[in-house]
């Protein structure tokens, strides 16, 4: 499989499970050693963190919709895929929120794609990495 088939089929994945509120579904994306970076007032969040977030967000309906802007995607090997894109995240006020991210996907033991690493880029790296807003 082509580095841009898993890159996409991983951010369709995310993209239903969170249309559908598909809490475990969702996490199932994620890989339980996860580490993201680059969130304020936190040195990194790992994946009980993230899927608490998930779980408050998606009961209470605090997130309508995600897509993604697909960028560069490049496989550093047979099991590890790197990319960089976009995340738009609509809340529930019908408000867009940008994120620029750097994300590697690890092929695990189950032969599932998931996160294993994310970075939530600033503007100068969002820049270097040529990821520009499509506002």
């Amino acid at each position: 499989m082509n580095p841009s088939d898993i890159v996409n089929g991983w951010a369709m994945a995310s993209c239903e499970t969170l249309a559908r509120r598909d809490v475990e579904a969702h996490m199932d994306l994620i890989s339980k050693d996860v580490k993201v970076f680059g969130l304020a007032d936190h040195e990194f969040v790992d994946y009980n963190f993230w899927h608490n977030q998930v779980k408050e967000q998606f009961s209470q309906g605090l997130v309508k919709s995600v897509r993604y802007y697909l960028h560069s995607m490049r496989a550093d090997s047979d099991s590890l895929v790197l990319f960089t894109a976009i995340e738009y995240l609509t809340d529930k006020d019908g408000i867009e929120h940008e994120s620029p991210l750097e994300v590697a996907l690890a092929k695990e033991e189950d032969g599932v794609w998931r996160v294993i690493q994310e970075k939530v880029l600033t503007q100068d790296e969002a820049q270097t990495a040529g990821l520009v807003s499509l506002h």
